[in-house]
């Protein structure tokens, strides 16, 4: 029995979630200062390997284990991707499809059809601007990277309007709606991911439900599909119980990026993040989240006792 499989076996987290960006071949300016894109070489070895340890499932599929309170007798993942980039339709989706493999691609409705543009990114071309006027240090960098979404108007200073007006209409960053609608009829499903991707324990509780319902309800303008997913821009983290209180009567999963661990709110669940700085496989990832989720659950005497039990049958005679 390999690592993996033990590893799978002890912790009976049997529904992984890995999420990820986009994948590109070299750097995307607005991109490269935020985190490490996979290449399209890198994102099918994940592929293989996530085929080889377990089987793929569609959203629906999620939803109805979930629904039914079942757990799958073997390993399942679902992949996500977030943000809505334009190499989800002209790179990851063709790999998908040919590899067989079901997603959800979760959208921001105020960056659809590059009506604007992710603050974030907005950033890493400020950097790319100022290092190109010789003007960047570490400190600066720093600063613009640490923008916050209430401060984001300051990038201007840095990386005009009429610069981000330019780039949208020349590199089209987001998908446009005719892509969302192609990859939704090509069997992709297609979530919600606020409106412009705010960090939600940052804004107020009105707003955090405004960015989810409208951002919900263009998704569901544009595409025919039954089910209501949202996915959260950057975190779940200190979201209060009272919104996932309200959540649960407009969405049928909603999905944070805490990686493996027991989540308390049953149609929450928590994914892993499949891109790292410095270029980690998915198989390593998968293989430190189960260390941190045995880690963790350790600290937690009835599920310390539930570990040692499986830990046990893996000792079996296979």
């Amino acid at each position: 029995m390999n690592s993996i499989k033990i590893l799978q076996t002890i912790t009976n987290q049997k529904i992984l979630l890995p999420f990820f960006h986009t994948v590109a071949e070299g750097p995307l300016p607005h991109i490269k200062h935020l985190y490490r894109m996979k290449t399209v070489k890198e994102f099918i070895d994940d592929l293989n390997f996530l085929l080889k340890h377990f089987e793929p499932i569609d959203a629906e599929t999620l939803f109805y284990f979930h629904n039914n309170k079942i757990v799958p007798k073997k390993p399942v993942f679902h992949l996500t991707f977030d943000d809505g980039l334009k190499e989800i339709y002209e790179v990851v989706a063709p790999i998908l499809l040919q590899k067989g493999v079901p997603a959800t691609f979760f959208i921001n409705s105020g960056f659809t059809d590059n009506k604007e543009l992710f603050y974030r990114f907005h950033a890493s071309l400020s950097i790319e601007e100022l290092a190109k006027k010789g003007k960047l240090t570490e400190q600066v960098k720093k600063e613009v990277l640490l923008c916050s979404y209430a401060e984001k108007d300051k990038l201007f200073s840095y990386f005009s309007q009429q610069q981000v007006y330019d780039f949208l209409n020349k590199e089209q960053p987001h998908l446009t709606t005719e892509q969302i609608q192609l990859l939704n009829n090509k069997g992709f499903t297609i979530g919600a991911h606020s409106i412009d991707h705010p960090y939600y324990h940052e804004i107020p509780f009105s707003e955090q439900l405004r960015q989810t319902r409208e951002s919900l309800e263009f998704v569901s303008s544009i595409v025919n599909q039954k089910l209501r997913l949202f996915a959260f821009p950057f975190t779940d983290f200190n979201v209060s119980k009272k919104f996932f209180e309200e959540l649960k009567s407009f969405v049928d999963l909603s999905f944070g990026t805490s990686g493996m661990k027991n989540e308390k709110v049953s149609f929450n669940y928590q994914r892993i993040a499949g891109e790292k700085s410095n270029g980690t496989t998915i198989k390593a990832v998968i293989r430190k989240e189960c260390l941190k989720f045995l880690v963790n659950a350790i600290m937690k005497p009835a599920i310390h006792v539930n570990l040692i039990s499986n830990l046990i049958q893996t000792k079996q005679p296979q």
